[in-house]
C-alpha cells in the first residue's frame, strides 16, 4: 500500500460488516456517556414526576375531607351556641326575674352573634375548590335576623310581668330554628360521610397505582441504563479490542494488519491512525529489509562485515559477510572465543589494548590477522565504536571488519610495478631534468618580470606565445590567439595605428625596433605595454620570424604616478606642517601672557558670567578693553570652554601685519601670487578649520581686508590670493579691540556692517584700575610665578607694597603690573617681596588738549602728514622718491588714504 493513501481511504477499505449498533460511534466518548446518562435522569425524573401526580391527587382527597369535616365542626358550633342560648333564656324565663333578664340578655345575645361570625369565618376558610353547603349561610342569617328581635319581644313581655307569654312565645320560636339547625347537621353529616367514603377509596387507588408504578419505573429505568451502558460499552470496548488485536498484530511483525473503523469517534480516529501507522511501518520495513539486502550485497561486494558486543548480556553478533569473512557456518552463533580462536596468536596481544580504550569511551582501529582452518592467513582491519547510556557508562561495542587480504596483495604488486615504472622513468626524468629546468626558469622569469616572449612566423603568419604572453593579454581558452591581427585588436585604438606602423615598417626594413603601447583587457581595464622585436633571417637574408618579448609596465607606470603623487602630498604636508608649526610657535610664545584668569571682584566676576553664558555657542564674540587687560586670555577662555576646545585656537594681531601682507596672511596665497611668493601658503582661517580665530586689534584692518572679512562671516567662504578656488570654512570668530569702534564708523575708518557682524556678543574687560580687590591675588599670582622661573625663595609681601599697588591707577593695566612685579623679583634679595615705591609714583604722562574729538585730530594728522609727504615728491606717490615711501607704507594705502581725506595731489606737482 502506498504512503500517500489518506485515513479516509483505510478507513473505508477496512470496514467489515458487524452487528447493528444504534448510531452511538458517530458521536464521540464523552457526548456519547453524557447522552446515556441524560436520558437516564430523564427516566428518573419522569417516574419521579408520576409519583409526585399521585402524591397531589391524594392530597387533594385529603383537602376535601378536611374541608367537609371543617364545615361540619361550623355547624355543630352554631348548633351548639343556638342550643346554648336557648337553655339559658329558658333559665332566665323560668325565674322570672326582671332584673337578671335585663342584665343577662345582652351577653346570651353577643355569644350568639360571635358564633354566628364565627361558623361564616370557618366557611370562608375553606380549602380551594371546596363549596360549603347552600342551606348553611341562610340558616345563619335566619338566627341572626330573628333572635335578637324576638329577644327584644321576651324582654317586653317580661316587663310586662306576662311571663306565661313570654314562655309560650319562646317555645314557638325555639322549635323551628332547632329543626333547621338539627336537620342541617344531619344533612352536613351525610355529606362527610359520603366524602370521607369516596376519599378513602380514591386514596386506596392512589396507593396501588403507586406500588405498582414504584417497582414499573424501577425496572424500565434499569433496563434503558443496562441497555445504554452495553450499546455504550460496546461501542468503546469492541474498538478497543480490536485495536489492542492489532497491536498484537505488529508486536508479532504482522504489518499488514489492518483494524475494522465504524463510526467517527475518538476511537475510529485512532484506528484510522493505527491503519496508517501500519501502513508506514510496513513500508518501513520494506524498506528496511530492502536496505539490509542492499547492505548484505555491498558488505558482500566490498568484504565488509560488522559486528555487535552487547557488555550487559555477553551476546555477541555477526553479519553474515562477518562469518565468511573468519570462515564460519552462516549458522554458527558467534562467541568471543571463536573470535580469539581465530584470530593470529601473534596479533592477540594486540587487542588488549583496544579492548582499554573501548571501555574508556574511545574509538579504536586496529590491524590484525586471523587464521582459517585450511591455515590460510587473511588480513583484516577493524574500526569499533563505544556505545553509552544516559549515564556515560559503556554498554555496547559496534564496528565493522574488512578483508583487506587482496588490497595488501595489489598493494604489493603495484609496488613492484611502480619501482619497474620508477626505474625506467628515472632516466627520461634526468634527460628531461634539465630541460625542464631550464624551461621553468624562463617561466618563472617571465612570471616574475611581467614579460611574455613571442614568436610571430613570416611565412605563416602565426603567432606563438609564452604563457606569461597570454596572461598579460587576458587570453582565455576559448580565444584564437595564433595571429597577429588578435594581439593587434587588443592594443587601444588610438595606439594601434602607430604600432602598427612601427612594426610594418620594421618588418619591410628587417630591423629591430622597441615601442610602447596601451592595451585594453575584456573587463575594459588598460595596461601599458614595454614591447621589443628582433628579426631572424635565414642564410639568404630572408625574413624568417620576428621574436620578441612583450612587457607589462603597468605596474610601474602606476608606481610611478603615486610616487609622484605622494611627493607632491609630501610637499603639500611639509608645507602645512611649516605653517602649523609657524602658528604654533606664535601661540606658544603668547600662551604664557596669562596661565589663568586671577580675581575674584564682581566687575570680572560678570565678565566670566558672559564668558560661561556665550561659550558654548559659535556666535561671534567682540571684546573690548583698555590695552594691557588681558583679552586675548578672555578669548582663550572662550574658547578653551566651547565645543571647539579640542581644535586650534589661531590668533593673529592685526596691527603687527603689514597692511600689504594682512590678506595674505589671513587668507593665505597661491604660488606666483606676488613678488616673493615662492610657494603656496595656508592663511590663518585655513589653519583655523573647525577651531577658532582670534583677531587682535580688529580696528587697525585696512578697507581691503575688511570687505574679505566681512564675506568670511557673511559666507563662511574666502579664495586664497591669487587663486581662484573658494573655500569653504567652519570656524568661530572671535575679536577684539582697545579703539572706539562706533566712533571709528562715524569717521568712516572702520565698516558699519562689519561692526555689527562683528558685534553680536560683545564683551567688555574692566581695566586693572576698576578690580582694586583683584590687585593682591595679581600681584600674589605673578610672584610666585616668577619667583619658581628665577628659583627664588619668597615666601612674604610687603604689605606698604599691595597699598601702594592698590593706591596706584595702573594704566597699562595687568601687563604693567606683570613686568614690575618680574622686574621686582629679579631685584629681590630676601624672603619678603618689594616694590620700588618710585616705580608707583610715576607722574602721569602729559596729554595734551585736542582742540576736537579724537577721529578728528586724528584725521586732520594724517592729511598734514600726507599732504608734507605729497609737497616734498612733488606730488608723485609711487617709486623710492615718493610720498608712500618717505611715510612707510604701502601705495594701496596711501591712495585709499588719500582718497579718503579727499586730497587733491595733482597740485603738489606744480609746486616749485
Amino acid at each position: 500500500m502506498g504512503r500517500n493513501n489518506t485515513a479516509g481511504d483505510v478507513a473505508r477499505r477496512a470496514r467489515v460488516p458487524r452487528m447493528k449498533i444504534p448510531d452511538a460511534n458517530r458521536l464521540y466518548i464523552g457526548p456519547r456517556l453524557t447522552v446515556g446518562f441524560v436520558v437516564i435522569i430523564l427516566l428518573m425524573l419522569g417516574a419521579d414526576g408520576f409519583l409526585l401526580w399521585q402524591f397531589h391527587t391524594a392530597r387533594v382527597h385529603a383537602d376535601r375531607l378536611a374541608g367537609v369535616s371543617q364545615e361540619l365542626i361550623a355547624v355543630v358550633r352554631l348548633q351548639t351556641a343556638l342550643l346554648s342560648f336557648d337553655d339559658n333564656l329558658d333559665k332566665l324565663t323560668q325565674s322570672e326575674d326582671l332584673d337578671r333578664l335585663s342584665r343577662e340578655a345582652p351577653p346570651l345575645r353577643a355569644a350568639l352573634l360571635e358564633g354566628t361570625q364565627q361558623t361564616r369565618n370557618a366557611l370562608t376558610h375553606l380549602p380551594s375548590g371546596m363549596h360549603p353547603d347552600p342551606t348553611i349561610l341562610p340558616t345563619v342569617e335566619a338566627i341572626e335576623s330573628a333572635l335578637p328581635s324576638q329577644l327584644e319581644a321576651i324582654t317586653a313581655l317580661a316587663t310586662s310581668n306576662d311571663w306565661k307569654a313570654m314562655r309560650l312565645r319562646l317555645a314557638n320560636q325555639k322549635k323551628p330554628l332547632e329543626s333547621e339547625t338539627l336537620a342541617l347537621v344531619k344533612n352536613i353529616n351525610e355529606t362527610v360521610r359520603e366524602e370521607l367514603a369516596k376519599a378513602v377509596v380514591n386514596i386506596g387507588h392512589v396507593q396501588r397505582r403507586m406500588l405498582l408504578i414504584l417497582p414499573i419505573t424501577a425496572l424500565f429505568t434499569l433496563l434503558i441504563a443496562a441497555f445504554l451502558g452495553l450499546v455504550i460499552t460496546r461501542s468503546i470496548t469492541e474498538p478497543l479490542g480490536r485495536l489492542v488485536e492489532g497491536s498484537r498484530a505488529l508486536a508479532r511483525g504482522e504489518f499488514t494488519h489492518q483494524v475494522s473503523v465504524i463510526g467517527q469517534d475518538e476511537l475510529a480516529q485512532l484506528g484510522q491512525v493505527f491503519n496508517l501507522t501500519a501502513e508506514r511501518l510496513q513500508s518501513l520495513y520494506e524498506t528496511l529489509q530492502k536496505r539490509e539486502a542492499y547492505l548484505a550485497e555491498a558488505q558482500r561486494l566490498s568484504h565488509t562485515g560488522s559486528w555487535a558486543w552487547n557488555l550487559g548480556t555477553k551476546r555477541l553478533f555477526w553479519s553474515q559477510e562477518n562469518l565468511r569473512i573468519f570462515g564460519l557456518d552462516p549458522n554458527t552463533t558467534p562467541t568471543p572465543e571463536i573470535f580469539l580462536e581465530r584470530v593470529h596468536p601473534d596479533d592477540r596481544a594486540s587487542l588488549k589494548p583496544v579492548e582499554a580504550a573501548l571501555l574508556a569511551g574511545h574509538d579504536a582501529e586496529y590491524n590484525y590477522r586471523i587464521v582459517l582452518p585450511d591455515q590460510s592467513i587473511k588480513y583484516v582491519r577493524s574500526v569499533a565504536h563505544p556505545v553509552t547510556d544516559d549515564a556515560g557508562q559503556v554498554i555496547e561495542f559496534v564496528g565493522t571488519v574488512i578483508d583487506v587480504t587482496e588490497q595488501r596483495r595489489a598493494r604489493a604488486e603495484l609496488e613492484k610495478a611502480l619501482e619497474e615504472i620508477r626505474q625506467r622513468t628515472a632516466k627520461l626524468r634526468e634527460t628531461n631534468e634539465a630541460l625542464r629546468r631550464s624551461e621553468a626558469y624562463l617561466l618563472e622569469a617571465q612570471k616574475l618580470s611581467h614579460t611574455g616572449s613571442w614568436t610571430h612566423h613570416a611565412l605563416s603568419g602565426t603567432v606563438t606565445t609564452s604563457p606569461e604572453a597570454l596572461r598579460i593579454f587576458d587570453v582565455k581558452s576559448d580565444e584564437d590567439a595564433s595571429t597577429a591581427e588578435f594581439f593587434f585588436g587588443r592594443i587601444h585604438p588610438e595606439d594601434r595605428p602607430l604600432e602598427a606602423q612601427n612594426y610594418e615598417t620594421a618588418r619591410l626594413s628587417k630591423s629591430a625596433f622597441e615601442s610602447e603601447y596601451r592595451i585594453v583587457l575584456r573587463d575594459g581595464s588598460i595596461r601599458q605595454i614595454h614591447n621589443i622585436g628582433h628579426p631572424i633571417l635565414d642564410e639568404s637574408g630572408e625574413l624568417v620570424a620576428f621574436v620578441g618579448t612583450a612587457m607589462d609596465v603597468t605596474e610601474e607606470r602606476v608606481a610611478r604616478t603615486k610616487l609622484e603623487k605622494a611627493f607632491e602630498e609630501i610637499k603639500h604636508l611639509r608645507d602645512r606642517l611649516h605653517d602649523e608649526n609657524l602658528a604654533l610657535r606664535e601661540q606658544i610664545d603668547q600662551a604664557f601672557m596669562f596661565e589663568e584668569i586671577v580675581g575674584s571682584s564682581p566687575a570680572l566676576q560678570g565678565v566670566l558670567s558672559r564668558i560661561v553664558k556665550v561659550a558654548p555657542t559659535d556666535s561671534t564674540v567682540l571684546i573690548i578693553g583698555e590695552t594691557g587687560t588681558g583679552k586675548e586670555l578672555i578669548a582663550r577662555a572662550v574658547h578653551k570652554h566651547s565645543h571647539r576646545s579640542g581644535q586650534a585656537f589661531i590668533s593673529v594681531n592685526c596691527a603687527s601685519i603689514p597692511s600689504t601682507l594682512i590678506a595674505s596672511e589671513l587668507f593665505g596665497h597661491e604660488k606666483g601670487a606676488f613678488t616673493g611668493a615662492l610657494q603656496r601658503h595656508q592663511g590663518r582661517f585655513e589653519l583655523a578649520h573647525s577651531g577658532t580665530i582670534f583677531l587682535d586689534e580688529i580696528g587697525e584692518l585696512p578697507p581691503e581686508a575688511q570687505i574679505a572679512l566681512l564675506r568670511v562671516l557673511q559666507e563662511r567662504q574666502f579664495e586664497r590670493v591669487g587663486g581662484t578656488r573658494v573655500f569653504r570654512t567652519d570656524v568661530r570668530v572671535i575679536a577684539a579691540t582697545n579703539r572706539d569702534l562706533p566712533a571709528a564708523v562715524s569717521a568712516g575708518t572702520f565698516r558699519a556692517d562689519l561692526f555689527y557682524r562683528l558685534n553680536v556678543f560683545p564683551i567688555e574687560v574692566p581695566p586693572l584700575r576698576q578690580r582694586e580687590e583683584d590687585i593682591p591675588l595679581l600681584v600674589e599670582y605673578f610672584v610666585k610665578r616668577y619667583a619658581e622661573k628665577l628659583g627664588k625663595q619668597i615666601r612674604s609681601i610687603d604689605k606698604k607694597t599691595l597699598e601702594l599697588c592698590q593706591e596706584y591707577p595702573w594704566p597699562g593695566n595687568i601687563r604693567e603690573l606683570q613686568n614690575i612685579v618680574e622686574r621686582s623679583v629679579i631685584l629681590c634679595t630676601g624672603e619678603t617681596f618689594s616694590v620700588d615705591s618710585a616705580w608707583l609714583s610715576t607722574p602721569e604722562l602729559h596729554r595734551p588738549e585736542l582742540p576736537g574729538p579724537l577721529t578728528e585730530t586724528l584725521e586732520q594728522q594724517e592729511r598734514e602728514l600726507i599732504e608734507a609727504a605729497l609737497a616734498q615728491s612733488k606730488g608723485r606717490v609711487a617709486g623710492p622718491g615718493g610720498a608712500a615711501a618717505k611715510l612707510g607704507i604701502p601705495r594701496s594705502t596711501l591712495d585709499w588714504k588719500i582718497q579718503q581725506l579727499k586730497i587733491n595731489k595733482h597740485k603738489f606737482a606744480s609746486q616749485p
